[in-house]
């Protein structure tokens, strides 16, 4: 078989400390290991800004899309490759060679108030033009998938579902947490999990106050631990930071921000559980990754989390705060449902891996090609 000649184009993914930053640093993993693919990894500008200042990250990424749409397709050219990916939404608007996009939702269409005015502006013009010339489209749902196609009015056939993986080798249950580290923070034995940067479709406020809804019921000691960076100028955090305010939170939610590589499977793996109360996910990395560390989930049951769980959580309504304390206070009260859960959730995990991702996502370059 001969060896397929890639141009990855990572200048963006690399700074997205979010889904489509795992999703193309699991990839390039599995892709080093390869002998049937030859990959070339193009990083944009060298420029280092991993900073919250919202300044900064606009030059950076203005930077990149000019050196993506101006610089990276001569690249290409001269190079001789046989296909690029572009892993993080974005890809030149013209291309010597075939282009692989993955398009991971369409979050900027459904929440533009999530995003600055100019960005928002740039994605509707170039997303559907960049989708209708792609050679292909890859996703990590069929939810995706379905508002992919009615977004941009592509065909079916040109889109490819192939769901993301998960790190066994990193996320197992028992995983022992940093005791040092926790203590450090303020978290607390028995507490509650939320994964997820400061946005407002994460519906952290809702969550917040089924937070205080189980404090009045008696549960004074509850721990809600929140983890995930907020970002300045970004719609969600003020909101998040108003509402602990307003319900006396202080005491019950800890807010932790940013959590190294090293401490996030003990972290996941000592939880009692994981609340996901998304509006809307793309796919839901924690959600996978909670289930492979033994630990309960409770997801909302809208856009792709029904698909990516299964029936190994449980699964609420986003607006429904009765419904959210209920499935909270089942496994903190019921040790055999919350046993139950974690069989169901390791069963499921083991469905997901990077190598099948990766595979799965040669067999479209080959289709292509």
């Amino acid at each position: 078989m001969n060896t397929l000649k890639v141009a990855w184009d990572n200048c963006f993914a690399r700074n997205d400390p979010g889904g489509s930053g795992v999703y193309a640093a699991c990839l390039l993993e599995q892709f080093s290991v390869r002998s049937d693919l030859s990959t070339t990894i193009f990083n944009g500008l060298s420029v280092a800004l991993a900073s919250k200042n919202s300044a900064c990250r606009a030059c950076r990424t203005l930077g990149n899309m000019l050196w993506m749409h101006a610089g990276l397709p001569g690249i290409l050219w001269k190079r001789g490759f046989d296909l690029l990916h572009a892993p993080a939404f974005l890809a030149p608007m013209a291309s010597p060679c075939p282009v692989v996009i993955t398009i991971h939702d369409i979050t900027y269409r459904l929440y533009p108030e999530h995003f600055a005015g100019w960005w928002v502006h740039y994605m509707n013009v170039v997303m559907p033009k960049a989708s209708k010339s792609a050679a292909g489209i890859i996703c990590g749902s069929e939810h995706s998938k379905r508002d992919i196609m009615k977004a941009y009015g592509v065909c079916g056939k040109k889109v490819h579902v192939i769901p993301y993986g998960v790190n066994h080798e990193r996320f197992q249950p028992g995983t022992p947490l940093d005791q040092e580290w926790a203590r450090s923070l303020g978290i607390r034995d028995g507490y509650l999990l939320h994964v997820g940067l400061f946005l407002h479709r994460k519906n952290i406020p809702f969550l917040l106050r089924v937070i205080a809804h189980l404090r009045q019921k008696g549960k004074s000691n509850i721990q809600l631990v929140l983890a995930g960076l907020e970002f300045e100028k970004v719609g969600g955090a003020a909101e998040i930071h108003q509402t602990i305010r307003d319900l006396a939170l202080q005491n019950n939610v800890l807010i932790i921000g940013y959590v190294p590589d090293r401490h996030m499977p003990g972290l996941y793996s000592q939880a009692k559980l994981l609340l996901m109360p998304s509006l809307y996910e793309g796919f839901g990395f924690p959600v996978l990754e909670s289930m492979a560390s033994g630990t309960p989930v409770v997801a909302s049951n809208t856009s792709s989390l029904p698909e990516i769980a299964g029936d190994a959580a449980i699964l609420t309504s986003p607006t429904d705060e009765d419904a959210l304390a209920e499935a909270i206070e089942i496994i903190l009260a019921k040790p055999k449902i919350a046993t139950e859960l974690r069989a169901k959730g390791l069963a499921r995990a083991q469905q997901f891996n990077w190598e099948r991702t990766a595979a799965e996502t040669i067999n479209v370059y080959r289709s292509i090609v």
